[in-house]
């Protein structure tokens, strides 16, 4: 997409594909982010999120304003990126590029919520990931 950017970023892009939270957080306390604290997540079953998480439903930890721009997603979806992972209002917050060894991008940092004992589920994926493509090369 030519000229495509985030609102963050260039609030006077012509190709808006990141823009702010449509359905912020009710009662969200003053100054905090648009979508912030745990929130629920639809997770498609045919899906790398879903072989991860082995649910279609998940809660995970938002605390950020901006999302993918809706009036886009079917480009983007035409275009090969996957809608894995949406709110309850429809706004997308996992996707993944199917063709791909391991990619999956997520509107909630799944970091923030590791713990040194227990690990995100998708850290974990990564990981594994990782290690399955470096013998995968070193076979080679």
């Amino acid at each position: 997409m030519r000229d495509a950017n985030s609102l963050e970023i260039d609030p006077n892009t012509s190709t808006p594909l990141i823009v702010l939270v449509s359905c912020p957080v009710d009662n969200r306390p003053e100054g905090a982010p648009r979508l912030s604290g745990k929130l629920k997540i639809k997770v498609s079953p045919d899906s790398l999120a879903f072989r991860i998480y082995q649910r279609t439903e998940v809660a995970e930890a938002f605390n950020c304003n901006y999302e993918l721009n809706p009036d886009f997603r079917g480009t983007l979806e035409a275009s090969g990126l996957r809608v894995s992972g949406v709110s309850e209002e429809g706004g997308a917050r996992i996707v993944e590029l199917p063709d791909h060894y391991f990619f999956i991008a997520t509107g909630f940092v799944p970091q923030f919520t590791s713990e040194a004992t227990k690990p995100h589920p998708l850290i974990i994926a990564y990981l594994e990931a990782a290690l399955d493509f470096r013998r995968t090369i070193e076979r080679k």
